[in-house]
């Protein structure tokens, strides 16, 4: 069982293709990889961005305020003992390294050991919400994991989700300007990410070497055949395209960023 080295795939927003490659990955017999928790990883990152400002010194600005000095009430408790209860202890917290063993003892309970039970050796998680902010959270609880920062292009993409009518859009009243900037923000964001894989779905399914660099990169067998007969019960609700109107303001939005992804 690998505990310490899981896969972490993060895509730009939804009908990325994250559950082909999802699929693909454990078509491997080598990982499993679970799917989205609703962005569930990014309150595991915020939660600890707040233990860090409450631990923190009490004149440092932290995302959410002000340092609480938790660190050294946690100190003081280690000098006095149950008389520490005379003390200031308002923001009194464990130490981070035992907040990050929590963490990780989480994400092992919760992923790595059923994986294990149904036979895989590895595990990982695939996220369409998350962040750069989130993917560096993961990477400091398992500083030895893959990441894959997978894009694809957003015309297709908000083609393929106007055609599940929107899916919802969260509670946004444009669901269009809703999903192009969220795809602009993760894009952008994994552009500038200094460690991990980068890959565009497009390529996966037309390059055999980019299929390669992954399979390297991963140190797993990929079955190479895997995208082009693998099918799904997936079903469109209707067979709409964007209209023009859709389409110009989409692009206002995307395409400088398409265009540094090579997009046309």
């Amino acid at each position: 069982l690998i505990l310490d080295k899981p896969i972490f795939i993060f895509s730009a927003g939804w009908r990325s293709g994250s559950t082909m490659l999802q699929r693909m990955i454990t078509a491997s017999g080598e990982a499993l990889i679970w799917g989205e928790a609703g962005g569930a990883l990014d309150n595991f990152a915020d939660a600890q961005d707040r233990y860090a400002q409450m631990l923190g010194p009490g004149g440092q600005r932290f995302k959410h305020g002000f340092g609480g000095n938790g660190e050294e009430q946690y100190q003081q408790l280690l000098l006095s003992g149950k008389e520490n209860v005379h003390k200031w202890v308002a923001c009194l917290n464990p130490p981070q390294e035992t907040l990050f063993n929590a963490f990780r003892k989480f994400f092992e309970i919760s992923y790595a050991e059923p994986a294990a039970e149904l036979g895989y050796q590895n595990w990982g998680v695939k996220e369409v919400q998350s962040g750069i902010e989130t993917a560096r959270f993961m990477k400091r609880l398992f500083p030895d994991a893959k990441f894959i920062f997978l894009i694809r292009n957003p015309i297709n993409c908000l083609t393929s989700i106007k055609r599940r009518n929107w899916m919802g859009h969260h509670g946004n009243a444009n669901p269009l300007i809703y999903y192009a900037n969220h795809w602009r923000q993760l894009a952008g964001e994994f552009r500038q990410a200094e460690f991990g894989h980068r890959v565009r779905y497009e390529d996966l399914l037309s390059s055999p070497n980019t299929m390669d660099a992954l399979a390297r990169y991963l140190e797993i067998s990929l079955p190479s055949d895997f995208a082009a007969k693998s099918r799904v019960d997936w079903q469109a609700e209707n067979k709409q395209a964007l209209t023009f109107f859709e389409r110009r303001r989409l692009l206002k939005i995307v395409g400088d960023e398409m265009g540094r992804y090579n997009y046309k």
